[in-house]
């Protein structure tokens, strides 16, 4: 870290949990451990954009997976749904043909 003038003097308050976390940061005394958080902060806010940014369009991509996905579904339980009907449709006309193959054995056997 090269050696800047710093003449901009301010007070803060901090709560105990803030001041720990600064304190804890490298550097020697307060002011520098202060000023090393928000540069590094500071350098890593385009890393950080640009990962959100991916995020996002990784989201985005998903969501619409996930909207075709639902989409087939419910084309596909449609056409399930439509089929059962066929098939009870047909089952039902079978049994009638039956029915009536029965009757016109009942009625040419009399």
């Amino acid at each position: 870290m090269t050696l800047t003038k710093k003449s901009i003097a301010k007070s803060v308050r901090l709560t105990q949990e803030v001041f720990d976390y600064i304190d804890s940061a490298p550097g020697n005394g307060f002011n520098e451990k202060f000023e090393n958080i928000i540069l590094e902060a500071k350098r890593g806010e385009s890393d950080r954009k640009k990962e959100l940014a991916r995020l996002d369009k990784q989201i985005e991509r998903q969501q619409r997976k996930e909207s075709l996905l639902f989409e087939k579904y419910n084309y596909l339980e449609s056409s399930f749904r439509d089929f059962v009907h066929i098939h009870h449709q047909i089952e039902n006309l079978r049994q009638d043909i039956d029915k009536a193959a029965e009757k016109d054995k009942q009625f040419k056997g009399d």
